[in-house]
């Protein structure tokens, strides 16, 4: 099976650590891998904590078919980061999380968290932050 062939059509890109980590649990871990197996362990899989993600202009976590929770980490994009999630999924931000661009930022110190329930976004850019319900 040509998994990044598989990843591709997620629209999820191989150069992140935390879908290399997943893969390689994942066929370490099952003797007959399969997409739909796959697609399963990724997306029980989302969760960042203490990472430090930089981008160069922009980053976006939208949550489509599972749950994002994003603890412990520091984002920085120059230009827009957004946080959303669909009608059936999720996402929450918190726990000593830092998301900052060059004109704005959100920090949710100690226990602090913002979470977002089906078709919910936040968008940090050009210097104001949107909340979308």
């Amino acid at each position: 099976m040509d998994f990044s062939i598989f990843l591709a059509d997620l629209g999820i890109g191989i150069g992140a650590n935390i879908v290399w980590d997943c893969l390689k649990r994942y066929i370490k871990n099952t003797t007959n891998p399969t997409k739909e197996g796959l697609k399963d362990a990724l997306i029980s899989e989302l969760k960042i904590e203490g990472a430090d993600i930089k981008a160069e202009k922009i980053i976006s976590f939208l949550a489509e078919n599972g749950d994002i929770c994003i603890s412990e980490t520091k984002i920085y994009a120059k230009d827009r980061i957004e946080m959303g999630s669909a009608r059936n999924a999720s996402f929450s931000f918190g726990n000593d999380s830092i998301s900052r661009t060059d004109k704005t930022s959100i920090e949710a110190i100690g226990k602090a968290k913002i979470i977002g329930k089906g078709n919910t976004k936040i968008v940090q850019e050009d210097g104001s932050m949107s909340f979308y319900v």
